[in-house]
């Protein structure tokens, strides 16, 4: 999980600043931040490693992505 909380944080971050709109970055890097903390705590880590929690996580970076691309 702590791969994908990386890689929505760099990919807001390269969004935000190539296409100077906070609006199209800042949910890839928020969501990529709270996943990260997510993942340091333990009751948390121990649901998002669930495959609900997997395909929850997979789905929503899926929307942020589709998101943040094409609108």
């Amino acid at each position: 999980m702590r791969w994908a909380g990386y890689l929505l944080f760099a990919i807001g971050l390269i969004n935000w600043r190539y296409q100077n709109s906070f609006e199209k970055g800042a949910p890839l890097w928020i969501f990529g931040l709270v996943l990260l903390i997510g993942t340091y705590i333990p009751a948390t880590a121990k649901i998002l490693t669930t495959k609900v929690g997997i395909s929850m996580v997979a789905v929503a970076v899926a929307a942020l992505l589709l998101v943040a691309f094409t609108v």
